[in-house]
């Protein structure tokens, strides 16, 4: 009878190699369980690896354009926002004037200029309003504060002028009629705020540029995203409130004061209908935005489920794995356990 031998560390070490085979599948099989797709795309897919790397770098992309549109979404709300509350103070503006044609008494004059003043400060704090370090209203210069204050400058000039004139006419202020009040706003006081004026890089209200930022919302798609301070909107109502409280505490007669008031009225009229236009053309630039980003979602959606059909591993199977695994790694650790307590000396 021939008697063969085998080695215990032998197959101690043949179970240490099969512990390690089962560990790395045991984690391969983990990942994808976690994550439904294959661990390792290029074993897995082979030539088909590319696929799945354009198909990912497209989702990618289409997720980079919707985090832009969020921000532009983000911008053209608040713009929409200020837009709103200049139109608020405009409405209300008119409504102390028109109150004003009815009586001309000192404390209606006086409600009248300090609803104005109230007016161009709300206009003139909203038009600087900043988000995320860019300012709304001042087109593709989004790093200058778009208007300045020149209030005070803009009504001194006015009440010199306005004297200037009256001395030309032979008239104290006071005894101007309204058609000559009508003929000095139209000639001296609404040209101080025409477009070049207001834009006067010296002696000018804004550095706001006229040309409104751009952004892509699609491959194929770019909108105005912003709007400006040189608009007629903020340029009337401007007109309309220093014109409003420079002439307004001038000792008018009746009939020029309610030349002053109507013609505030107009221009109040004018600025909160040019605001109203710059909502409605950022309204169709939201919409613009909306219907892209539906486009982009269902895109999106196609290429994810190209992606499970391509990467897409059945999580049920790999769990399956994990557990029998688990028994094969409890197995093993038994075996070997036992043979590490192999030794002579209990035969002994």
């Amino acid at each position: 009878m021939k008697s063969s031998f085998i080695s215990s560390s032998a197959i101690q070490n043949a179970m240490r190699l099969t512990i390690r085979q089962a560990q790395n599948q045991m984690t391969k099989a983990t990942m994808e369980a976690t994550t439904g797709v294959y661990a390792d795309i290029g074993v897995s897919l082979g030539g088909n690896a590319a696929r799945s790397v354009d198909f990912s770098r497209e989702t990618d992309r289409i997720d980079s354009i919707k985090a832009s549109n969020s921000l532009v979404t983000a911008r053209m709300e608040s713009s929409q926002l200020g837009l709103s509350k200049m139109k608020d103070v405009g409405d209300g503006l008119v409504s102390k004037l028109t109150a004003l044609q009815g009586s001309h008494d000192p404390g209606s004059i006086t409600v009248a200029i300090q609803s104005a003043t109230s007016a161009l400060s709300t206009m003139m704090d909203t038009a600087n309003t900043m988000v995320n370090g860019e300012y709304l209203f001042s087109g593709i210069n989004t790093d200058v504060q778009p208007l300045t204050d020149k209030t005070t400058a803009t009504s001194a000039a006015i009440v010199t002028q306005l004297n200037t004139y009256a001395t030309g006419l032979g008239k104290a202020v006071s005894a101007l009629t309204g058609t000559e009040m009508s003929t000095f706003i139209t000639t001296t006081v609404e040209p101080m705020f025409s477009q070049a004026n207001w834009t006067n890089a010296t002696t000018g209200w804004s550095q706001a540029s006229n040309q409104n930022m751009t952004s892509r919302i699609s491959n194929s798609e770019v909108i105005e995203s912003s709007t400006n301070a040189n608009s007629e909107g903020m340029r009337y109502m401007a007109l309309a409130s220093v014109m409003t409280s420079a002439l307004l505490g001038q000792n008018l007669s009746s009939d020029a004061m309610s030349t002053v008031s109507k013609q505030a009225i107009t221009y109040t009229t004018k600025a909160t209908s040019g605001l109203v236009t710059q909502a409605s053309q950022l309204g169709l630039s939201q919409e613009r935005v909306k219907k892209s980003n539906d486009a982009l979602d269902a895109q999106s959606n196609i290429i994810k489920n190209k992606l499970v059909d391509l990467q897409g591993v059945d999580p049920y199977e790999a769990s399956t794995l994990v557990k029998t695994l688990e028994t094969q790694l409890e197995t093993a650790y038994t075996i070997v356990s036992k043979i590490q307590q192999l030794s002579l000396v209990n035969y002994l």
